[in-house]
């Protein structure tokens, strides 16, 4: 503003004594140096120097193509003016009913002009028009030309112009700057001589500057949009390359509120992502994980990251064997900003670990059966048929004799069972597969068993499901049910229920088959030696049972699975192929 004000102190000048020193100047005439006068005088040097004629106005003039290609270039800031130029216009009226309004581009080009000629014209020939330039190397010192030399905002007032056809104007200029700090564009407004107010400066200023700030927020909504198409992108590269991944990936915000969930984790956890997204992660999987605390969220409360943990979780269908890695996500600040979680789903590794390690069991059970079984049968059966040929020869009077020779018999036959049922472990009899319908063979099961179930007070319930049929030996299942169900009865004691239950798993293409009671279930220490053979926890027991159950249908491709928990009862689930033809 202090500039301004010594411009605006020029019209106070008397005009003649204006025109005195413009005289005296192109003819030669040494100037003293005078404060209000020497911005001007600066000017006329400059125009002196660049050899332009005080007398002859040199008029350069785009063609239409090249106006409308500068004008394109300057699109943006003449739609910002556009919001100003009625309040400039009435501003301007106010003290002079001739004027004109032009905007420049930073060759001095008008791009815009509007001519409002009233009573007194602008007395000026050839006129402010689109595609004529103002610089000073053309026509001297102007409130255009001279802006763009000196960057500042300024006013020539009459014979302050060098070329003496404009002497007749005043003029009022005020740059445009764009976001780097140079000029794009010049602001003016012209009347004739007399008609100036230092009003018009000021407004210019205001205008121009309101026009930077609009091309700065352009500027910052572009950057804006580009940013958020770029993240757009990102994301998309992300979801692309996460929902590739064979892991289940998740992703928390720092409140734990689920951000991301890829197909593979909607896969784990048998949930979609939109019933996930923007909601809790502990709220959702409390009831999934046995961790009182999941590992994601205490990744996030401690701040540190875990790596291959292993993890029991149970979906809505099925238990999972997971390997939880987590890492922190950090802000700029290294602030914690969230948390990323990897699950890889080896419950199909660990159970291939699980029918080897019975598989192996029973190969050394079945070469120990083997060898015992030769060692043992073959002085039981001698020793079973002098017992039986003693009892036929033994008078009837010695029938005390006679009855510890039947007890001798029935304790060798209930040995060469037991011998039987070891030998099934090393030479198991191979399945006679045929499709089957397993409801049709569950049902026929529970007809015969119930009856032994009811001796004992004990309910026997069925939950069938529509399954595919199975590729099985219905004898040999006929046998792991009925193990399996005795196990649970002899668990239930007095009273208690067993519940049978049938369902498809699709993805698996197999039939499971539940046998849940609800007894006092079985301790953990118990459950980690289901299926060894001789293990068992009754006293009459063999503990063979199990053994010959998890081999009969390791036998039909399909594999056993118990949970159990002390004082909630037993789970056994059965998983056998379906026909696929």
């Amino acid at each position: 503003m202090k500039d301004f004000e010594e411009l605006v102190s020029v019209p106070q000048l008397d005009q003649s004594e204006l025109y005195s020193k413009w005289k005296k100047f192109i003819n030669g005439v040494p100037l003293g140096q005078e404060k209000i006068f020497n911005e001007t005088l600066m000017a006329w040097q400059r125009c002196a120097d660049l050899g332009i004629s005080p007398y002859n106005l040199r008029i350069e003039e785009l063609s239409k193509e090249e106006l409308s290609y500068r004008q394109g270039k300057l699109t943006e800031v003449l739609k910002l003016l556009d919001a100003h130029i009625e309040t400039v216009k009435k501003t301007v009226s106010t003290h002079s009913t001739s004027y004109c309004i032009s905007v420049a581009d930073r060759d001095g080009y008008i791009m815009m002009a509007i001519n409002e000629p009233g009573p007194e014209p602008i007395p000026f020939g050839p006129g402010l028009s689109p595609g004529r330039c103002f610089a000073e190397k053309y026509v001297g010192n102007n409130a255009i030309g001279t802006v763009l030399a000196t960057g500042q905002p300024i006013a020539v007032i009459g014979p302050e112009h060098y070329v003496q056809t404009l002497h007749r104007l005043s003029c009022v200029g005020a740059p445009i700057f764009d976001i780097s700090g140079e000029i794009i564009a010049v602001i003016e407004i012209t009347t004739p001589t007399g008609f100036e107010s230092p009003y018009t400066f000021s407004l210019l200023v205001a205008v121009a500057t309101a026009v930077q700030a609009g091309l700065r927020q352009n500027l910052v909504e572009r950057q804006l949009k580009e940013t958020s198409k770029v993240l757009d992108q990102i994301l998309q590269q992300r979801d692309i390359i996460f929902n590739s991944m064979s892991q289940g990936v998740v992703i928390l915000n720092k409140d734990g509120v689920v951000i991301f969930f890829n197909k593979a984790a909607e896969k784990i956890w048998d949930l979609k992502s939109e019933e996930v997204d923007g909601k809790a992660f502990d709220c959702l999987f409390q009831d999934k994980c046995p961790r009182q605390e999941p590992l994601l969220i205490k990744t996030i409360s401690e701040g540190i990251a875990f790596t291959n943990i292993e993890c029991k979780c149970r979906n809505n269908r099925e238990r999972k064997n997971l390997l939880v890695n987590t890492s922190l996500l950090v802000d700029e600040n290294n602030a914690v900003a969230g948390v990323i979680g990897i699950y890889t789903d080896v419950t199909e590794l660990r159970r291939q670990e699980e029918r080897i390690k019975e598989q192996e069991k029973l190969a050394v059970v079945g070469q120990m059966a083997a060898g015992m079984a030769h060692e043992i049968r073959n002085p039981l059966t001698s020793v079973r048929g002098f017992a039986q040929l003693m009892s036929e020869k033994q008078a009837i009077d010695q029938a005390v004799l006679k009855e510890y020779l039947e007890i001798m018999i029935n304790d060798i036959d209930q040995a060469d069972g037991f011998i039987n049922h070891f030998l099934q472990l090393s030479r198991p009899k191979p399945p006679v597969k045929k499709v089957s319908l397993i409801n049709d063979l569950i049902n026929d099961f529970v007809r015969i068993f119930e009856s032994q179930a009811f001796l004992q007070g004990t309910k026997v319930n069925t939950q069938l499901k529509d399954v595919p049929p199975v590729i099985m030996d219905a004898n040999q299942i006929k046998q792991v049910l009925l193990n399996l169900c005795q196990n649970s009865l002899q668990a239930l004691r007095l009273g208690g229920a067993l519940t049978l239950t049938t369902t498809y798993i699709s993805k698996e293409k197999m039939v499971r088959i539940e046998i849940i009671d609800n007894g006092p279930g079985i301790s953990p220490v118990n459950l980690k030696k289901i299926g060894i053979p001789f293990f068992t926890t009754k006293d009459t027991g063999t503990g063979l049972g199990l053994s010959i159950s998890y081999s009969i249908v390791d036998k039909h491709q399909g594999r056993i699975e118990v949970e159990s928990q002390e004082g909630s009862g037993t789970r056994f689930s059965i998983y056998l192929p379906v026909d696929e033809q």
